[in-house]
């Protein structure tokens, strides 16, 4: 069984070793590797942020198995979505997807709309954010790269 709770700050050293695997930074924004201590310090201000939810997901003996977080705009939220590489293809993103979206609802119940930002290439997760009741909107550049924007109206 897979659970997602709130992020905590022991979760950092794991979430900080997944962000830096091969497979993940090819789909992320920064090709760099993250210098450890600022991003230490980034996630300690993101666990006490009112602008961020962040998830842990994790089995039942507590093992890492990635992470979900929603950057909040006003009445959107922006979801991003890390997971190990052993639970990937197995149908469990848009599940954890769905419950990390309740999750914000209920936290955040002003937050009318939720977005993903994709690259063109990563189609299994464009396939999970369809699956999870996204919609292609249009072509944009994120921060200074183009992505495909889904969305997602929750409230």
């Amino acid at each position: 069984m897979i659970i997602i709770r709130e992020t905590k700050k022991e979760d950092i050293e794991n979430i900080y070793t997944h962000i830096n695997e091969k497979y993940v930074k090819k789909y992320y924004k920064n090709t760099e590797e993250i210098v450890k201590a600022e991003y230490i310090r980034w996630y300690k201000f993101m666990l006490t942020s009112t602008q961020y939810i962040f998830f842990t997901v994790e089995d039942l003996k507590k093992n890492y198995l990635g992470s979900i977080k929603f950057e909040l705009n006003d009445k959107n939220a922006e979801i991003s979505i890390y997971l190990e590489e052993t639970i990937r293809e197995k149908g469990y993103s848009s599940i954890l997807v769905d419950a990390a979206i309740e999750e914000l609802k209920y936290i955040n119940p002003l937050i009318k709309s939720v977005e993903a930002y994709i690259l063109e290439e990563n189609i299994r997760s464009q396939n999970c954010f369809k699956k999870s009741g996204f919609f292609y909107e249009k072509r944009v550049d994120h921060g200074g790269i183009e992505y495909l924007l889904y969305t997602k109206k929750i409230g």
